[in-house]
This record gives C-alpha cells, sequence and structure tokens, in this order.
C-alpha cells in the first residue's frame, strides 16, 4: 500500500528511501530469459516489428496495480489481493483493468492466455501463472544484496509474536533487525519501514523487494517475516531469498479461502518445498499435531531441522513455573541447560518465544547469547497486552485471538494470573469461515467464568446473523449488540482479582460495518467505561 504513496526516487514519511543502487532498467530478453513466456503480435505481417519491439522494451519497475503504473512499468494482471491499492486484502482480477494500466502509462503487459492483445498498442508477455514469476523477476529488475538473514514464519497462530520477539532478540544482542507483518515493519529502534496495512500482513510483492534491497544497504542483515497463507498461495514470497523457515502450528483458519484443512497445509507446506531453498534452517513446534508431518516434509527438502518445544530436540522446554509477575522457564539448548527468567505468562507464549530463539540461533547469534536475551522480550501490541488495571487488583487484557485455537491459548493463559474470575468479550468477522463461530463459543463458555458474544467485524454480514452463529455453541453466555456495549457491560461486571479479556481486534484500532472501516479503540472504550464505575 505504501507504493501509492511514494513518488518514484523520493522520500516518504515514515518509509525507507529506495536507493538506486537497489533498481535498474532491463531489457525483455534479459528480464525474461530462460522463462517459459510466449508473445503475440496482432499479425503475421507484424512479426517483424514486434519481435524488435520486445527487443527494446526497457522494463523500469513492475505491478498489480493499474494505478501504479507508469511509463516503464511491466503491468501484472492477474486475479490477486494487490489490484486495487485503496482495497488491499480483497481478490480482484487484474485482468478487467488492463486499459486502466496501459492509459497509466504502463509498457507492456503479463498475464495469461485467457487474455487477448487486441488492439491494445503496448506488447503483451504470456505465462499460465503469472504471479509465480514476480518474485524472479523482481529478484533480477532490483538486484541488490538482500540481507545475510530472512526468517519467514507460517502457522496458524504466533505469526506476529515471533517476528517481534525476533527483533526484540536481535536487537539485544547488538544486532540491527527488522520485522515484518501484521503490524508494520518494524526496526530496532521502532520506526517504520512499512506501514501497517489493514489487509495484507504480508507487503505486495515489488515493494517488499524494493524493501529487502534498502534494508540490507542500510546494513539491517536480519529480517523475521510472516508468511501467511494468502501470501505463499500469490507466490508473494518467492525468490526473497530466505534461508530460515519456521511453522509455529495449524489449527482452523481462512477455510472459507482454501477450503478445506488439507489444502490450508499444503499451501503452508509450499514455504518449505517451494519458497525456500534446500539447505535453510527449518525450525519446527514439534508440540504441534502435524509437527512431525512438518519435519517429514523439511528432511524430504533436504532442510536443517532445529525442533523446539516440550518435545523439541534442538530447543527442549524441560519446565515452567510462576514467580512474580512471570515466569521461570527450564531449558535444554544444544544439549546444555540453562534457567531464565520469562516476563510473559502464557503456554503459546513460551511457544512463540522458543520458536524466535531457535530462528536466532540459526541466524548465527552464540547460543548463550541468545538465550539470555530471552529475559528481554516483552509484550507484543495487541498480544496479550494489558491496557487497564482496577482498583481491586484485576486487570483487562487485549488479545488478537480471532481463531478457536488462539481464544483457547488465551483464555487458558488468563487463567494462570486471575485470582478472581475470568470474564471474556468476543465476537466473530464476517464474511469468513463461519464454521469457527460455534467452536469459539464453545470455547468461550468452557474456559471463562462470564462471556460475553458480541461483535468482530461484520464486513457485509447482519451482526445478530453472526452472534447467533457463535450462540450456538455459547451456552449460558450474555449476548450483547454492539461491540462498544458489550466492553462496558464487562467492565461494569468486574469484580476485584479479575481479568477480562477482550478477544479478536488486538492491535486493530477499527472495526468494518457494510463495507465502512470505523474508528474504534478499544482501550479508550475501556477508560471512559472504568471511570464511570
Amino acid at each position: 500500500m505504501l507504493d501509492k504513496f511514494m513518488p518514484r526516487g523520493q522520500n516518504t514519511p515514515g518509509s525507507i528511501f529506495m536507493v538506486s543502487s537497489g533498481k535498474r532498467r532491463m531489457l525483455f530478453p534479459i528480464l525474461f530469459q530462460d522463462l517459459s513466456v510466449t508473445t503475440e503480435p496482432k499479425s503475421d505481417a507484424e512479426s517483424e516489428s514486434y519481435a524488435d519491439l520486445l527487443a527494446s522494451l526497457d522494463i523500469l519497475d513492475i505491478s498489480t496495480s493499474p494505478e501504479l503504473c507508469a511509463p516503464g512499468t511491466l503491468y501484472l494482471a492477474a486475479e490477486c489481493e494487490t489490484v486495487d491499492t485503496s482495497h488491499y486484502g480483497t481478490r480482484m482480477d487484474g485482468r478487467l483493468f488492463i486499459e486502466n494500466a496501459i492509459a497509466a502509462g504502463a509498457s507492456a503487459v503479463l498475464t495469461d492466455s485467457s487474455v487477448s492483445r487486441g488492439e491494445y498498442s503496448v506488447p503483451f508477455i504470456y505465462h499460465e501463472k503469472p504471479l509465480s514469476i514476480e518474485g524472479l523477476l523482481c529478484s533480477r529488475l532490483f538486484s541488490a544484496p538482500r540481507p545475510a538473514n530472512i526468517a519467514l514464519v507460517t502457522g496458524t497462530n504466533g505469526k506476529t509474536s515471533v517476528v517481534n520477539f525476533c527483533r526484540m532478540l536481535w536487537h539485544a544482542c547488538g544486532l540491527q533487525a527488522c520485522s515484518v507483518g501484521n503490524l508494520g515493519g518494524v526496526l530496532t529502534d521502532g520506526s517504520l519501514v512499512w506501514r501497517r496495512d489493514v489487509a495484507l500482513s504480508v507487503p505486495e510483492t515489488v515493494f517488499m523487494h524494493k524493501m529487502l534491497v534498502d534494508l540490507a544497504a542500510r546494513d539491517i542483515q536480519n529480517v523475521a517475516m510472516e508468511a501467511t497463507s494468502h501470501a505463499l498461495f500469490e507466490n508473494r514470497l518467492d525468490c526473497c531469498q530466505g534461508n530460515i523457515g519456521a511453522f509455529t502450528n495449524l489449527t482452523r483458519d481462512h477455510l472459507d479461502f482454501h477450503g478445506t484443512m488439507e489444502e490450508y497445509f499444503r499451501v503452508k507446506m509450499t514455504l518449505f518445498t517451494e519458497v525456500l531453498p534446500r539447505g535453510s534452517h527449518a525450525v519446527i513446534n514439534a508440540d504441534s499435531d502435524h509437527g512431525e508431518r512438518v519435519i517429514e516434509i523439511c528432511r524430504e527438502h533436504g532442510h536443517k531441522i532445529l525442533s523446539f518445544g516440550r518435545g523439541g530436540e534442538f530447543v527442549k522446554l524441560l519446565s515452567n513455573r510462576k514467580e512474580g509477575e512471570g515466569q521461570i522457564l527450564e531449558l535444554s539448548v544444544s544439549g546444555d541447560s540453562y534457567s531464565v527468567p520469562f516476563k510473559l505468562f502464557g503456554e503459546f507464549q513460551i511457544n512463540n518465544a522458543l520458536c524466535a530463539l531457535t530462528i536466532a540461533i540459526a541466524s548465527g547469534v552464540p547460543v548463550e547469547d541468545a538465550v539470555e536475551a530471552l529475559s528481554s522480550i516483552d509484550e507484543v501490541e495487541g498480544r496479550m497486552n494489558t491496557i487497564a488495571s482496577t482498583d481491586g487488583g484485576g486487570r483487562v487484557v487485549v488479545d488478537y485471538a480471532h481463531t478457536p485455537d488462539g481464544l483457547r491459548a488465551a483464555l487458558t493463559a488468563c487463567k494462570v494470573f486471575t485470582r478472581g474470575e475470568v470474564i471474556v468479550v468476543f465476537g466473530c468477522n464476517g464474511d469468513r469461515d463461519i464454521g469457527k463461530r460455534p467452536e469459539m463459543g464453545a470455547i468461550a463458555v468452557e474456559l471463562a467464568d462470564r462471556v460475553f458474544v458480541t461483535d468482530g467485524h461484520p464486513r457485509s454480514e447482519e451482526p445478530q446473523k453472526i452472534r447467533r452463529d457463535i450462540m450456538g455453541g455459547a451456552t449460558g453466555a450474555c449476548e450483547v449488540a454492539g461491540r462498544e456495549q458489550a466492553i462496558e457491560a464487562a467492565v461494569r461486571s468486574m469484580q476485584p482479582g479479575d481479568t477480562l479479556l477482550i478477544a479478536g481486534f488486538g492491535h486493530q484500532k477499527f472495526q468494518y460495518v457494510r463495507g465502512e472501516k470505523r474508528p474504534f479503540s478499544e482501550a479508550d472504550i475501556v477508560s471512559r467505561a472504568l471511570i464511570k464505575v
């Protein structure tokens, strides 16, 4: 999305400067060398002149968005989430906007054989899966070095925490680093190289390649980036030169897009089977239900396996115990024992931290330095954040949990540090997998003492229909229309020592309702509600 606001060759507040060394002109024959593409002249009589035109075609940039096209741009026309910069995350068919791209100045079009060149004046280049070669084209066009370590983290839950924990660990070890994901592209000083996108957790392909080139040019050699199933499906991470891959877990999510859990798993595994080169480090959660299967796939593709968790072989959690406002972790790392203070609560937080620890060691950080740095890991915004406390020793926590497994993990963590009762406010999002709604309702009433079922992001669905789906599994829960009203009711119900978990939005400060993005700050709502109590 940042590309939209970045004039060619200029700096933009909150972004990195795109250095000239990372970008060059490239003639069509060189850019597409050894790729299975075809071209189509308008007629046989034009074949010779068309061949001359292609031979002299000078490519300066690539874009899947017609509005970002300019003279020298290769417009990649395909169905993907990055066609409309104002609606990134919404799948649109770029083939329908070829005329717009050419009008904006595109010098050539890369698309599939379903599109005819017709009367268009610019050359057309054909490939059956254009998105599958976009990464390779970017790696050729923006050919300067990338950071030495690029860790790509996939899984249903924990990706954002892991990449941010990696940045914290590298920073604690004196290394410049960047985390890329739901919270944007964040440097060790907190500044952003990629503004948060409300829809994309992984940058658009061209911007990502430019960003990686510029990070390396600034000698930022350690990057941890989320690898979502949508980004993997669209080949957005291809040829980014990742050398470490990590798998956190796989639980129900995105079935509205992938259809089945097996297809969801297959797409996740393309990180290890297609994106990472053989011999990469594969950091695997041994405690995941899918851990053994993932390890076998990684073995078949020649990766160096580093497993972590209670069943981990490289990083093994021997035990953990509560101490003060945190925990003490007893670990075995590469056969040596360590006792480490850890600030955060929850088994899932430990798993995320051990994943980040293993990535840091895989990147070359000495084991003792990496283990010692674990004590520096702090909360990640929107992930089990305490946003308010009550006079009676209660606390209000927000978390991004929006899947059954995520909600279970967050509630289980709350029970560890709560003296009183655990209260939860949550809803489910519209236009997404409806099957998880009653499942999440059942988990909420199982683990929480009081449950307020309300609205998430309804999008185009009727909120009451979504709540009704949740209530099908949430026997005894209180249904409250309006998320703000539900939060206020939950705050009023708090007693000394209670914990209120507000799940689903996390770092997000907006709510999608009927196509409208409305400002929505849970912290502000809680603050006002506590004043009234």
